[in-house]
């Protein structure tokens, strides 16, 4: 069986850490979470290691959160806040740990994993990327503290809009709006990360680490509040007819 997530450490004090499901677009899973959530505290601590390349196997960094591990019953309130506090544990590691994250993003980013690649320092695209915070689409909040990083990022008007609607956003426009660093061609969208990871480590790891904890400390106040208020808000949302309804049609497709 494979592994859903793995690490690649190089010898040039880059590692990157794989979501490793591509028969399913590597949706992800509470499961999964906690596993993200464990290496990137590892990776952390490992001396060796001076940035993280956060990527998914094949051709897309990730469908977002697994529709299926719900069950045909769904989950009760309860049993949705703690899988939704797995999901948002991952989100504050990446925003806590002191190394960078560079999220590597190929293919579709869809909800939960646009919002993890929000979370991350940094973010590398290929000219094919799509991003989308379908979260409505299935009758949800947008979760994993988007409801913060998007209209910091983009402003409120925006942000709605690409909620309400759930559109498709892609490289081009990510750049414009700022949640795209760089756009490469799919090809040369490794070598190029691997590159600008490799510029980050010949800079001094603690005056890095401190730089990204300070301007973390800004923004971690009001996401701690805002994801908390997506840990109740959002298993209420799965409890309606109109949530059973569209998930009953996604687990179908």
């Amino acid at each position: 069986m494979m592994e859903d997530i793995y690490v690649n450490k190089r010898n040039d004090g880059i590692a990157f850490l794989v979501i490793n499901k591509p028969q399913r677009k590597n949706a992800i899973s509470g499961p999964m979470m906690d596993l993200l959530s464990d290496a990137l505290l590892k990776l952390d601590a490992d001396d060796e290691v001076r940035v993280i390349i956060l990527k998914g196997e094949g051709d897309n960094f990730s469908a977002g959160g697994d529709l299926k591990q719900g069950g045909p019953e769904g989950l009760s309130v309860e049993q949705g806040r703690k899988l939704l506090k797995k999901y948002i544990r991952t989100i504050q590691t990446l925003q806590q740990i002191g190394k960078p994250v560079i999220a590597m993003v190929d293919g579709w980013a869809v909800g939960g994993a646009m919002s993890m690649a929000l979370a991350c320092d940094i973010i590398y695209v290929s000219e094919r990327v799509k991003f989308t915070s379908n979260f409505l689409k299935v009758g949800i909040i947008p979760e994993m503290g988007v409801m913060m990083f998007l209209p910091q990022l983009i402003g409120p008007y925006r942000a709605k809009e690409l909620w309400f609607t759930g559109r498709v956003v892609g490289a081009e426009e990510a750049y414009k709006m700022g949640f795209a660093n760089k756009i490469l061609p799919a090809e040369e969208l490794e070598e190029g990360t691997i590159a600008f990871a490799q510029e980050i480590a010949t800079v001094s790891a603690m005056s890095v680490q401190i730089t990204k904890g300070i301007t973390n400390s800004t923004m971690n106040p009001m996401l701690n509040l805002v994801m908390d208020a997506e840990s109740t808000a959002s298993p209420f949302c799965t409890q309606t007819a109109e949530y059973k309804e569209i998930i009953a049609k996604f687990t179908k497709k």
